[in-house]
């Protein structure tokens, strides 16, 4: 009997001496045996909390304990109860060696590790991202360790510096960013609701919505916030890049950005190559050669020594012959007005009669209703 009891201690050391680096974690299965003492030896498995409850001990942690740290621990609380009592542990199964993966992916679960596996190999064995790269929050949880991924780098821009080689017991959570949903109207390519992160800003949500029309009155854009109204400079924060919280604010859920109509209108008529009714852009000096161009340019036939432009003033309509080619010749700046809402812009044709010859009464009603002089 005495040689079968130093057989089985010879195994055991032997098995000690292999193991004596392991760390116990969940689903190792352990054997402890207490010399002369049958009723406290047993076979354990441990369990996720990683805590085992041992006869004559009570629980105890094991998880990151060697075999060499638990048999110790053993033996100190047995010597409560017991003279000298001789405990050996030995590892009967260790765990399986696998990672995890949980979050916004196809398929959440435990997979056993394969050699050389990196983050992108692990999403690829769970059937991928149920989302956008750029939409999740990836983290790799070793131990006490948490390691963050930038899956858009990886998976977009082959930047491979956070794609980490996994351990056995690693867990790769990947979760969506947090989002607010805003709806964008108005003069956007396309209006809209939309889900953003959380303090994405209106520039950001203009980008989402396509950007904005010919027709946007991005100076007087404003964000309704449960009924109150939040001015936004969108032509400060878009045209001339200057991005401040007053005019980009950070939207938050339920906001609605509203960019309306820019009804400042212009009309050109005559030697142009697209004649007809433009917006007026805003928050810049608009002036005869813009309007030209803007239509166009004008034709080989235009006469430049006068350009005549009717403008409504009170209750009159107004004649301005403007000298134009001294502007296109010497850079007179006085012959490049400023265009007012409501003006009309005449180029003539080379031999051709005069405005008021062509211009009709009846013309010129229907060009006045048409850019808001009457109604």
């Amino acid at each position: 009997m005495r040689r079968l009891w130093w057989l089985l201690i010879s195994i055991l050391l032997v098995a000690h001496a292999q193991t004596d680096d392991y760390t116990l974690d969940t689903g190792d299965v352990i054997t402890v045996v207490v010399l002369r003492h049958e009723q406290f030896s047993g076979e354990y498995t441990v369990p996720p909390s990683g805590r085992v409850v041992f006869p004559g001990v009570g629980e105890l942690s094991v998880r990151g304990l060697t075999l060499t740290q638990l048999s110790d621990t053993l033996r100190t609380h047995l010597s409560k109860r017991l003279r000298n009592p001789e405990v050996f542990v030995s590892l009967k199964q260790a765990r399986p060696r696998l990672v995890f993966v949980e979050g916004q992916v196809n398929k959440p679960g435990a997979y056993p590790i394969q050699p050389n596996w990196r983050v992108v190999d692990i999403i690829a064995t769970a059937e991928g991202l149920k989302i956008l790269p750029e939409r999740a929050i990836a983290t790799l949880m070793r131990g006490e360790q948490t390691l963050a991924i930038d899956l858009a780098a990886i998976l977009h821009r082959g930047d491979h510096r956070t794609n980490y080689l996994l351990q056995p017991g690693d867990l790769l959570s990947i979760q969506q960013k947090p989002t607010v949903r805003i709806t964008v109207v108005g003069e956007v390519a396309k209006p809209g609701t939309y889900d953003v992160e959380v303090n994405s800003d209106a520039v950001q949500a203009i980008a989402l919505a396509g950007g904005t029309t010919e027709f946007a009155a991005l100076q007087r854009a404003f964000v309704d916030r449960g009924g109150t109204m939040i001015p936004v400079d969108l032509y400060r924060a878009i045209v001339q890049g200057e991005i401040t919280p007053a005019n980009n604010p950070p939207l938050q859920d339920g906001d609605v950005l509203v960019v309306p109509q820019n009804l400042r209108r212009y009309a050109i008529v005559g030697q142009v190559a697209k004649p007809g009714y433009y917006p007026i852009p805003e928050g810049r000096a608009f002036t005869l050669a813009d309007a030209i161009a803007q239509a166009g340019g004008m034709t080989s036939r235009a006469i430049t020594s006068r350009i005549t432009i009717l403008r409504f003033d009170g209750e009159q309509i107004r004649r301005l012959s403007v000298p134009y080619q001294r502007f296109l010749k010497r850079g007179d700046i006085t012959a490049n007005p400023l265009i007012q809402d409501g003006d009309v812009i005449y180029l003539a044709e080379a031999n051709r009669i005069e405005l008021n010859q062509i211009l009709s009464a009846v013309t010129i009603l229907s060009i006045a209703e048409r850019i808001g002089w009457i109604q």
